[in-house]
């Protein structure tokens, strides 16, 4: 049995049927050309088999850099941007204490904190007070170096550490991840003596969290990356067993293109646990550079319930009918008792929820999805449910290799290439014409008269 579980009882059965017979041969043909490196992009598919292939072997080679780190600190810095650290903070986010930093506490790991995604002026100087009052370490991750954003933000950050611990403390408490062979981050790697590791030539930003560019960062800050590495290892192993045509990703590849092709154009996220927001936004840099091209794909959007139901509910339930719903469902046995929390009894009543006296929060939260499913699938839109066993490193890397084989496989339902991103380059041109960047200044001009 899969590790992660589809249920489609509220998806339409024309849809089911679609699904099954139409949609589903052609999702196991597709997983058929990735396992065997056929498929369109098969260049990119490193990912594909990571943790047998080489994860293992690398969260080895981090834990022994990890070991003799002669620098002692307690923050760790990710500088990139996409998938440089999405999925890193994905982790981070699902499995942390929201407070932690502000209860304190000897037991508490490294804070992780996050640059380079934005070009936000007053977000590097809060950053850099931040920095004032800890000891970080730096990792700043870019198959390229001249990406904007992390370029920038990595050149404040250089230039402060190095005035503040002086060059030779500064270069260890720098931590290089991009190319193996060429690259501006390689050459200053090189030159200012920080310790590197690779991106793999064969393995794109969006899929990459189980390489060094998630694996690093996240052993630096704590979390159990081989448990990460074994879980998406029995998702893969799943996939390749005698059975693996019937798996739960395939089968969701197949569902949400039949939803599709009936004219669905939104795909939305549904979660009931805040902590999964950044996963969440994993999912969205996953799908929609994969499958935007070419005029197709659902649109990836994401609602987290039910803080939602609040602001977003109204539209979902009575709205346009061009949307599919897929809910993430907490499959997990029930918490050991300590770590559960029931309504309090009280004698007034006054707020009417005596009939949810002595019954956990957790209970009442399950009972809104469920409602909100079945609400939203009466109202007409196709639901989707993901059954997951575990909320832990485990878990998500199952999350990980099953979203990156669906996402591969639905893109190649659609007949696009899910590894390449040829829309993401124009307003970097733009950006560049603008900023008067060498060779862009033709571009510039015209930009500046249009505007």
């Amino acid at each position: 049995m899969s590790a992660i579980r589809l249920n489609d009882r509220f998806f339409p059965p024309d849809l089911q049927q679609d699904a099954r017979t139409i949609w589903l041969p052609a999702a196991q043909a597709a997983l058929r050309a990735l396992v065997d490196k056929t498929c369109t992009g098969s260049e990119w598919t490193g990912w594909f088999d990571w943790p047998k292939q080489r994860g293992f072997a690398l969260q080895r080679e981090i834990a022994t850099f990890i070991q003799d780190l002669d620098v002692g600190y307690d923050l760790v810095l990710v500088v990139g941007i996409g998938g440089s650290y999405l999925g890193t903070r994905a982790v981070a986010e699902a499995l942390s204490h929201p407070y932690g930093q502000l209860i304190g506490g000897s037991s508490q790991r490294p804070a992780i904190v996050y640059a380079g995604h934005n070009l936000s002026e007053q977000g590097l100087i809060e950053l850099i007070e931040l920095l004032d009052k800890r000891r970080p370490v730096v990792n700043v991750i870019s198959k390229s170096g001249t990406t904007t954003e992390p370029a920038v933000a990595f050149r404040v950050l250089r230039s402060y550490l190095e005035r503040r611990f002086g060059k030779a403390e500064a270069a260890k408490r720098m931590v290089a991840t991009t190319d193996a062979h060429k690259g501006a981050l390689k050459r200053l790697a090189a030159e200012s003596g920080y310790r590197q590791f690779v991106v793999p030539d064969d393995v794109g930003g969006r899929f990459s969290v189980l390489t060094a560019v998630g694996l690093l960062p996240l052993a630096l800050a704590g979390f159990a990356t081989e448990k990460l590495l074994d879980g998406a290892d029995q998702i893969f192993r799943e996939l390749q067993a005698p059975d693996g045509g019937e798996h739960a990703a395939i089968r969701y590849a197949a569902s949400r293109t039949a939803a599709y092709k009936a004219g669905k154009q939104i795909e939305l996220l549904a979660f009931s646990e805040p902590k999964l927001s950044y996963l969440a936004e994993w999912w969205k840099q996953l799908f929609g550079e994969s499958e935007g091209k070419q005029g197709k794909g659902l649109f990836p959007a994401a609602l987290s319930y039910t803080t939602d139901l609040h602001s977003l509910g109204q539209y979902v339930q009575d709205g346009p009918r061009n949307m599919l719903e897929t809910f993430l469902v907490d499959g997990r046995r029930e918490a050991p008792i300590e770590k559960r929390m029931r309504v309090p009894r009280a004698t007034d009543n006054l707020d009417e929820l005596g009939y949810l006296e002595d019954r956990y929060i957790g209970e009442i939260n399950e009972a809104a999805t469920l409602g909100t499913m079945v609400a939203h699938a009466d109202g007409g839109v196709p639901c989707l449910a993901l059954q997951l066993p575990e909320w832990s490193e485990r878990g998500l890397g199952q999350l990980f290799a099953f979203f990156e084989t669906a996402c591969a496989i639905s893109a190649a339902l659609l007949d696009v290439n899910p590894f390449d991103q040829p829309g993401v380059e124009a307003y970097k041109k733009n950006l560049f014409g603008l900023l008067g960047k060498p060779g862009f200044e033709g571009l510039g001009a015209e930009l500046r008269r249009r505007l």
